[in-house]
């Protein structure tokens, strides 16, 4: 599934991977979105704010490669 996201205001579509609790999960439904710019970013998942939430997690990588819509 993919799902519209707007960054530096421009939106993409782009693939929807949601995690919980640091997790993927199988989801088209999520809580909070995680901007992914580099690698040490994903320790965010660590944080009390992020924990038992359904997180959508977009790569910038992967983004950039996404359509415009």
């Amino acid at each position: 599934m993919n799902a519209p996201h707007t960054e530096f205001g421009k939106t993409k579509l782009c693939p929807v991977v949601v995690y919980q609790n640091g997790n993927k999960i199988n989801s088209d439904e999520w809580d909070d979105t995680l901007w992914i710019e580099r690698g040490e970013d994903w320790y965010a998942f660590s944080s009390p704010d992020l924990k038992n939430k359904r997180v959508r997690v977009i790569e910038r990588e992967i983004w950039l490669r996404c359509p415009y819509l």
